[in-house]
């Protein structure tokens, strides 16, 4: 996976220098992520996750042909959460006991790699549409706890931390690929936009579970 990925950036970065009108296009925005995860065996789904926060980063759009472009880009998410883990509720099937909160952070490396096509619907102003896949890289995933919690055998203390990518008792893999597409509009050189990206792997580490990932996210762009 590692040799996959270095290929991938080292093919597009090797595009940045391949077209004289290529521009460089910062840009930030609102994010939200919704985590849907089932029990595969009883098709039991546990109630839906949802995490807001923003995203910022650059892509750089070099024009192909006509309308048609290519973007590859550099973007950092960060997600929030904040939950109340009532005593009787569960986890993957594992029973929360005691009244506590927490309070959930995590930071991820996205690399997008659009097809993108523009249309100038005037002199100053366009349309835009672009597709690809994203592919994400999970730096910190983290839990704090406020109070005193004990989900199954583990007992969590107020403030201390549970990390989700722990390689052993972690329950997130850190690595996921996205469908993603959206469209936007520009006028002069800034871009309005709106994205849809759909998780393809699963993400759940515990045995018999199935989490996906879906995200949508608006934002503004700089084009230079």
């Amino acid at each position: 996976m590692k040799k996959v990925l270095t290929s991938i950036f080292a093919a597009a970065f090797l595009l940045l220098g391949t077209q004289a009108q290529a521009q460089l296009v910062p840009g930030a925005g609102y994010l939200h992520a919704i985590e849907n995860t089932k029990n595969i065996q009883n098709n039991k789904a546990d109630p839906v996750e949802n995490m807001n926060g923003f995203y910022l980063g650059a892509s750089y759009n070099i024009p192909i042909a006509g309308i048609l472009g290519f973007a590859p880009g550099f973007y950092v998410d960060f997600l929030f959460q904040s939950v109340n883990n009532t005593d009787g509720a569960s986890i993957h099937g594992v029973i929360i006991s005691g009244t506590s909160s927490s309070n959930y952070t995590e930071v991820a490396l996205n690399m997008p790699l659009n097809l993108t096509l523009k249309y100038d619907f005037s002199s100053n102003g366009s349309i835009f549409a672009f597709v690809g896949p994203v592919f994400q890289l999970g730096v910190m995933a983290r839990s704090t706890y406020h109070g005193a919690v004990q989900i199954g055998p583990i007992h969590y203390s107020d403030g201390e931390t549970f990390n989700h990518y722990d390689k052993e008792k972690g329950d997130t893999k850190p690595f996921n690929i996205f469908v993603g597409g959206g469209v936007g509009v520009q006028v002069g050189d800034i871009q309005f936009m709106a994205g849809y990206d759909y998780g393809v792997l699963n993400i759940d580490r515990v045995d018999g579970y199935y989490t996906g990932r879906q995200q949508i996210k608006a934002g503004i762009n700089f084009s230079f």
